[in-house]
């Protein structure tokens, strides 16, 4: 459905390359919205189909909608981890998701590969880790020790607006986060400086590829 999305916008919206290159923060929320709209679609379609059949009483009716929203926040979750693999590989990023780590941890993005990770002689320095996550609230600590070869890690998340002491918190993990541009004025001044943009972190990335892992690009 996430790919669906994606050719859907840039059809309807003219999108092409170029213009997802230059503005990976604009663009991944447009994939996303319009996401939601289709996923919005299908469950209508679904609930006049069969939903309406299964209600008949107040508990069906609260497992159904129960349902829902566990549905609605799994999808969210995969949904934009979809997207994001999406515009890292369009730009040529070099990635894996969900490498096996300490502990059988599964983090969301290791830079540039599981293999890198696990082979000591890779310099640590050239290691990236992004977690993501629709929303932070306390789950961000969930990604501190999902990777211990690299103490600086990356949290993209479309939350807008962490709580000042969170971002204190944050800050002292040595956790940084990358959020859309558009959402950057709903946090506290102070701290805006440490948070970086999607496309920010994209250029970061690819300045530590060119540097330490040329051959796969």
């Amino acid at each position: 459905m996430s790919k669906l999305a994606q050719e859907l916008h840039n059809e309807v919206y003219g999108i092409d390359t170029n213009r997802i290159l230059a503005n990976p923060d604009k663009i991944i929320e447009g994939w996303r919205e319009t996401e939601y709209k289709l996923f919005q679609s299908f469950e209508d379609k679904e609930f006049t189909e069969h939903g309406q059949l299964l209600i008949n009483n107040v508990q069906t009716l609260i497992d159904y909608g129960n349902s829902l929203t566990n549905r609605r926040k799994a999808r969210a979750g995969k949904s934009l981890e979809h997207h994001l693999a999406a515009m890292f590989t369009l730009h040529k990023l070099v990635f894996e998701e969900q490498v096996r780590t300490e502990g059988n941890k599964r983090p969301d993005f290791i830079f540039p590969n599981g293999e890198s990770y696990h082979n000591l002689l890779f310099p640590g320095e050239a290691l990236t880790f992004l977690g993501a996550k629709t929303t932070c609230k306390d789950r961000w600590r969930q990604v501190l020790n999902e990777a211990d070869r690299i103490p600086n890690k990356y949290l993209y998340t479309i939350q807008e607006g962490v709580s000042v002491n969170q971002l204190k918190e944050m800050k002292a993990e040595r956790l940084t986060l990358v959020v859309p541009a558009g959402i950057h004025n709903k946090f506290n001044p102070a701290y805006r400086k440490d948070i970086l943009t999607l496309q920010q972190f994209i250029c970061q990335v690819k300045a530590k590829q060119d540097k330490y892992y040329p051959i796969a690009l």
